[in-house]
Order: C-alpha cells, then sequence, then structure tokens
C-alpha cells in the first residue's frame, strides 16, 4: 500500500483511457501531476493562450478521433479556456476540460475577494455537456469516468472537470483505489433496431432518386467505408456537410460539392434524403428554397444524438444510432433484397451541373492578372504541391468560403476549420494538434490575415515543440467577409468601418520565432515559395501579398448570408 496524490491519480484515470498528450499551460495548482507524467509517458503541449489549447485539441481530435484533455490554472486560466470550450461544444468535439481551482474552504460555495477566484462551475455549465467540482480525492475516479461517458455519448462534446487545489495535493490510499477500464462504464456502437432497419430499407428500395448526406457522425464513427459502400450499392448522388468533407472522396463520381449547384438540384429533385449524422444545421442549407416539396420528399435522419433528429427538418424517419452501425446494418439487409440501382444518368447530369457551375466561377482567377495574387490561386498551388493525403486547415471568413468551393478532399480526417461555430484564429493551433497526431504527414494551413492575428504566436508552440506545419497566409488587409457585408450595405466602400488591417510582414513575424519564412509579391513566385516552405524541415510561414478586390466577395456569399440572417 502507498499513499497516492490526487495529481498522480488523475494522470492513472487519463491512462486507462490511453491518453498520449495534455495541452495545457503549466500552474502552480496542479504540480504534483505535472511531476508524475513522466512516469505515465505523458507529454505535455504548453500553448501561449490556454484557448489555443482547446484549438490544438480539435485538431488533434478530428484528424484521430482520439479523445483530447485540455487543462487551465485557476481563474485567469480557466477564463481564457472558455472561449475555446464553447468552440469545442459547438463543434462537436468530445474535449476532457480540466481546471485548477482555489482552496475549497473559500470558492464552493463562492464568496468574492479570493485572489484568482471565479465559479468556474457555473461558468462552464452551460458551455459543456456535463461538468463536475472534485471535492474528494476518493471520487476522482469516478468523475473521470461519467466525464469521458458523457464527452463521447450523443454529439460528442467537451466536459468540465474543476479540482481544487487540496484535491491535487490531497493524498489517497493507491490499494482502494478502482479503475474500471472504458467498456466496463459506458456503452458503445449503439446500433438501431432491426425493425427499423428494415422500415428503411423499404422505404429506399421505393425511392426512385436518392441521395445520401454525410455528416461528421460518420466520420467520428470512423465510419466512411460504409458511407461509400451505401453510395456505390445505390448508385446515387451523394454528399457531405462542410464540416464532414472527406467521407466520400471529392473524386468520387457519385460525390457532389454540398453547396455546389450539383448538389442544389440533387437535394431539390430526389425523391428520399437519407441524412446519417448530422443535424442538418444553418450551413447545410437549412432553408426550403434548398430542398424538395415537403409533402413529396421523404428525409431519414439517422443521428446518435437524440435531440438532433427533426430539428431543423420535417422528417419521414428518425433513429437514434451510431452512423458506422446503422451504415452496416442497412448494408447487409439491402443487400439481402434485390436493391435496384438509380439510373447513372441522374448522377451525370448533377456532376455536369456542378462542372459547369465551376467553370463559371473559375474564369475569373484565370481572367486575374495580378499583380496580387487571387485568394484562388494560393489554394491551387498548395493542392499541386501538398499530397492529396495532406492535412489541409481553413482557417478564416471569406479564405474559409474560398476554400470550401475550390479545394478538394481526397480523404477523411484531412479537410479542418471551425465549420459549424466559425471561430476565427484557429488554423495554427489546430495544425499543431493536426501534425503531433499524424507526424508522418503534412499539415498545412490556409489563413486570412484577420484570423492570423488571433494566435500567430501558436508558431512559436509549433518551433518549440518540433511540429512542422506550413502557414499560407492570405493578407489582403483587411477582415474582409466583415467589410463585403457592411459594402452591401452601405454601398459605399468609404463608408466601411473596422474592417482594415495595418499591413503587417507575418513572414517577418515568423522569422523572429525561429520559422522559415517566405514573402511573395507575385503569382509567378507563389509555386516555388510554397515548395520551399514545405521543404525546410521548421515550421513556415508563407506572407502572400493578396488582391484585396478579389478576396471581397467570394463564391456562395449569397447563400452563406442566408444562413446567417435567416432570411
Amino acid at each position: 500500500m502507498a499513499d497516492i496524490t490526487g495529481g498522480e491519480l488523475i494522470l492513472k484515470c487519463l491512462e486507462k483511457e490511453d491518453v498520449e498528450c495534455i495541452f495545457g499551460i503549466a500552474d502552480g495548482a496542479y504540480r504534483p501531476l505535472l511531476a508524475k507524467l513522466k512516469a505515465y509517458n505523458l507529454r505535455w503541449i504548453s500553448p501561449r493562450h490556454e484557448a489555443a489549447a482547446v484549438f490544438m485539441a480539435q485538431g488533434y481530435y478530428k484528424t484521430s478521433g482520439q479523445v483530447p484533455v485540455v487543462m487551465a490554472g485557476e481563474g485567469p486560466g480557466a477564463a481564457n479556456l472558455l472561449s475555446g470550450i464553447i468552440c469545442a461544444k459547438e463543434e462537436g468535439v468530445p474535449v476532457i476540460a480540466i481546471t485548477g481551482q482555489c482552496r475549497q474552504n473559500a470558492i464552493y460555495p463562492f464568496r468574492s475577494g479570493i485572489l484568482q477566484g471565479v465559479n468556474q462551475h457555473e461558468l462552464f455549465k452551460p458551455a459543456t455537456k456535463w461538468n463536475a467540482v472534485a471535492h474528494s480525492v476518493e471520487r476522482l475516479p469516478e468523475i473521470f469516468q461519467t466525464a469521458y461517458r458523457m464527452a463521447t455519448s450523443g454529439r460528442p462534446g467537451p466536459v468540465h472537470i474543476d479540482v481544487p487545489r487540496e484535491i491535487f495535493h490531497g493524498v489517497h490510499d493507491d490499494a482502494n483505489v478502482n479503475l474500471l477500464n472504458p467498456r466496463q462504464c459506458r456503452a458503445f456502437d449503439l446500433g438501431p433496431s432491426q425493425s427499423q432497419i428494415e422500415e428503411l430499407a423499404d422505404l429506399i428500395m421505393d425511392a426512385e432518386n436518392p441521395l445520401l448526406i454525410g455528416g461528421t457522425g460518420v466520420l467520428n464513427s470512423a465510419g466512411w467505408d460504409e458511407f461509400a459502400h451505401l453510395v456505390e450499392l445505390l448508385n446515387c448522388a451523394a454528399t457531405t456537410t462542410g464540416a464532414a468533407r472527406g467521407v466520400l472522396p471529392d473524386d468520387h463520381p457519385n460525390c457532389l460539392i454540398g453547396f455546389g449547384a450539383g448538389a442544389m438540384e440533387a437535394r431539390r429533385q430526389s425523391d428520399l434524403v437519407l441524412a446519417v449524422g448530422t443535424r442538418l444545421g444553418d450551413l447545410d442549407l437549412p432553408f426550403d428554397t434548398y430542398w424538395g416539396d415537403p409533402d413529396a420528399q421523404k428525409i431519414i435522419q439517422i443521428d446518435a444524438e437524440p435531440a438532433n433528429i427533426g430539428v431543423n427538418r420535417p422528417i419521414a424517419m428518425g433513429i437514434v444510432a451510431d452512423a458506422k452501425s446503422a451504415l452496416e446494418s442497412l448494408i447487409v439487409e439491402l443487400e439481402k433484397r434485390a436493391v435496384k440501382k438509380v439510373d447513372s444518368a441522374a448522377v451525370k447530369g448533377y456532376k455536369a451541373r456542378q462542372e459547369d457551375w465551376l467553370a463559371e466561377l473559375i474564369q475569373p482567377v484565370r481572367n486575374h492578372g495580378g499583380p496580387k495574387v487571387h485568394p484562388v490561386q494560393i489554394i491551387e498551388a498548395a493542392q499541386e504541391i501538398f499530397p492529396p493525403n495532406a492535412i489541409k486547415v481553413s482557417d478564416g471568413g471569406n479564405s474559409g468560403l474560398f476554400n470550401a468551393v475550390f479545394g478538394r478532399v481526397a480523404e477523411p480526417r484531412t479537410a479542418l476549420g471551425n465549420l459549424e461555430f466559425g471561430h476565427l484564429g484557429t488554423g495554427i493551433p489546430q495544425a499543431i494538434g493536426a501534425k503531433l497526431r499524424n507526424p508522418d504527414r503534412d499539415v498545412y494551413v490556409v489563413s486570412g490575415d484577420g484570423a492570423m492575428g488571433f494566435h500567430v504566436m501558436e508558431m512559436e508552440t509549433a518551433v518549440r515543440e518540433r511540429t512542422k506545419i506550413t502557414v499560407l497566409v492570405q493578407a489582403e488587409g483587411a477582415f474582409s467577409m466583415v467589410a463585403a457585408g457592411q459594402f452591401v450595405y452601405l454601398g459605399d466602400m468609404s463608408e466601411v468601418v473596422g474592417c482594415e488591417l495595418h499591413p503587417v510582414r507575418w513572414d517577418k513575424i515568423a522569422e523572429g520565432m525561429g520559422c522559415h519564412s517566405e514573402y511573395v509579391e507575385d503569382s509567378r513566385q507563389l509555386p516555388e515559395a510554397i515548395r520551399r516552405a514545405r521543404s525546410s524541415e521548421l515550421p513556415a510561414v508563407v506572407h502572400i501579398l493578396t488582391d484585396k478586390g478579389a478576396a471581397l466577395i467570394p463564391p456562395m456569399a449569397k447563400e452563406f448570408s442566408e444562413a446567417v440572417t435567416g432570411v
């Protein structure tokens, strides 16, 4: 028998979950935990801001499915962490957030005047799926088991454990520690009932022109092979939500870009829509304009979260289930039957509509004479130089919309961004988290210079942690998305307020932190600059002087505006 501190007991709990690293800024509250990291073979990744710790955790999870852990100290550290946690909740990322807290005899119930004291339990409650205060060392295993259960059940999301100083430093007899394996304390792979699968198969058999939509639930469950199998079994049109790009490769003959003209047409004409692992939210085009007649079009929704079923569109059938399990069961049932394939002419027609739409959109890019660079030229150059399986991170307003249309995704879990919440400045930390989990893959970021200003200091983290990422900065000197909205409203660019940015040499800032840097003024310089940045062993930043006019109005601006305004 031996005494064990609360800090070490937390590490034992994390060890049961195969945790490899913790993202956080070191703090005195949890010294006993920090002191034992090496004994548990855990890596500590220290960002320059606690919110960035959560964004790193997002990149880590979205490219692997491994639940990440973040930590912050009491008061200011926890406050900084909170904005990242809000983002994780809206993005559906199951972060385990641990905060240090002041001494128990002063904090719960809370009283004012305590140094760095704040009621963290109440602050984090609305931003998380579940949160708790650890009032004793003995209950830490139970609390962590509950935290993981809540974070991973239904739609994934962050949870929060508030740990006062006495609990980190307190001791407990390790002979009385009861640590369960994950499968002893939560369910895995929730499947649909056989009767539901048979009913769904009947609906599909009766459909003439079905459409499949894959969401992040397919990524979370690693169900992309099953999704592709079902698409090919039916030979139907298929698309993904913006956050689930890669569920089906963009070059698949049946795949349509979600915001594209081909997918719009398929969505309106399909008599049955099977939406798997998605809330069908605002950025999945929720308005009636983009759908078929609800009296004639049947929507079947499969999602692991009961609260998501039927919340944004009227449905004919809802199934609460893990996406992969549901797809597996459906494929087995359909293969028992003489399932009919969709007429290939329909899918080819949607593809042709998409290609015509893209050809029209690309024309201004081909006509662009410079001298500055067009945003699409950055995307095209990067895709030519980086391999198809590179992890691509999109960060920014209009730069993100350009990427949504012109970026191509070849594999699941390779397209990152804050595509459901829209938090700016997450690109660099997400890329760092992705690279840490995928050290053998190229990871690059396309960022606007508005977004770049939020967390550029994390390039120092990348250098310190020897995490090779490449950042391509679309530097037009403005918050272009906001400027475009004001311009449409005012009709006069000279009246736009709060959108101009002072010219910043991002390459010089990066160089000062020990990065490789490049400066591009002309599109002819772009390919070689990106190649040099990629080939450098150092984290790299490429400052690309971008045409402000070309960056002002991206494709799909109308649809994005409708989603934001609700009209």
